[in-house]
């Protein structure tokens, strides 16, 4: 069920595409973090599978690490939960939420500076360098 997040993103990149928006990728940055923790947790239930389901549980297992674990650490440290309990699923949720603050903000950064066009990441959009102005020399004849 939780899988059906990942429509989302995709949903938001071809409605701002079809109507010609100029915040293309802010949108589907926020977008994505919004929806990439519990996603990447869906992932994982897929390594019960014999072949193809290891593989794709092994990419939500990797996301999982990078993007489930930071709304945890930060109710953590604010006192909001115990460290080393198990988990309900209220809890979950709280994690969730703080997850899809914390990452729909970084992503949607991401993708803000992509319509700006102030990201060194795609170097045909980076001004690295100013294009330098020819100086016209004159020939002096003697």
């Amino acid at each position: 069920m939780l899988l059906l997040l990942a429509v989302l993103p995709l949903a938001t990149f071809f409605v701002t595409k079809k109507s010609h928006m100029k915040r293309k990728w802010l949108y589907t940055g926020i977008a994505f973090g919004l929806v990439i923790a519990p996603v990447s947790l869906a992932l994982i239930k897929f390594t019960f599978i014999p072949v193809i389901g290891k593989l794709i549980g092994g990419v939500g297992v990797v996301t999982n690490l990078i993007h489930g674990s930071v709304g945890y650490f930060c109710l953590m440290t604010a006192g909001v939960m115990e460290p080393g309990g198990t988990l309900s699923a209220s809890q979950m949720v709280t994690i969730n939420l703080v997850n899809a603050a914390i990452w729909g903000t970084y992503y949607g950064i991401i993708g803000y500076n992509i319509d700006t066009g102030q990201t060194a990441i795609i170097p045909e959009m980076a001004s690295a360098s100013p294009q330098k102005k020819e100086i016209p020399v004159e020939r002096r004849v003697s």
